[in-house]
């Protein structure tokens, strides 16, 4: 299959960082769903690898047995790699069903749920059900909204980890979701385990196509109290 050209990937990720509202974004996520691996490659994405990495350090648990939770889980790239990592057991939740088919064909997950997550649609899942609960590329903006962190803690376990990625640039979407991680933290309700800053997360985009400089990230993981 022939590469896609950098232009076609910049004018989908700009479209996707614009203000759409959430019908808009899962027919979006829906036609980009056959692209979008490659499309990610072509960005040179590299959160799931490094948010495996990251939790790969301090992740002591029994792997075997983890139940872990992929949200959103897209393809399954998260899935895949803690996969070689020796988790087994998967559920994942997705607003598309395009996204959600490409996931079901890699054979990975036990449970997969059609769900859009919103600050007024919880977790289709019931409390202290998991034991890792990843969220790579979701906290995004234009994304999962940082009000959903109250819900990922709900259905984690009493001392399982959260693992997160953020983009290192600075935002009003960046800055409201560290407060409301700091409130949490403040509360006593899940405590800082490792967090990593990445040099090269991705390329970046700009309105005229991608820049040859690459965006920073971060990976955070916290463990419920």
């Amino acid at each position: 299959m022939e590469k896609p050209g950098i232009d076609v990937v910049n004018a989908r990720l700009l479209t996707l960082y614009s203000n759409m509202e959430t019908k808009e974004k899962v027919n979006f996520y829906d036609s980009w769903a056959q692209d979008y691996e490659q499309h990610m490659t072509v960005m040179d994405y590299q959160a799931p690898r490094f948010s495996v990495e990251t939790l790969d350090a301090v992740y002591l648990g029994d792997r075997d047995s983890a139940l872990v939770l992929d949200v959103p889980c897209g393809t399954g790239l998260v899935a895949e790699t803690l996969q070689k990592l020796g988790f087994k057991h998967f559920h994942g939740i997705e607003g598309s069903k395009q996204m959600l088919k490409i996931a079901e064909s890699k054979g990975l997950y036990q449970r997969l749920t059609h769900h859009m997550v919103t600050a007024d649609n919880p977790l289709p899942a019931q409390p202290d059900s998991y034991d890792l609960v990843m969220i790579v590329g979701g906290l995004a903006q234009q994304h999962l909204p940082w009000e959903i962190l109250p819900e990922m803690l709900r259905v984690t376990k009493s001392d399982g980890f959260i693992c997160f990625t953020l983009r290192a640039e600075e935002s009003d979407h960046r800055r409201n979701l560290l407060t409301s991680i700091q409130e949490l933290v403040n509360k006593g309700l899940w405590e800082n385990v490792v967090e990593r800053y990445v040099e090269k997360w991705q390329r970046d985009m700009l309105p005229t196509g991608l820049a040859e400089e690459y965006a920073d990230g971060i990976v955070t993981i916290y463990r419920k109290k």
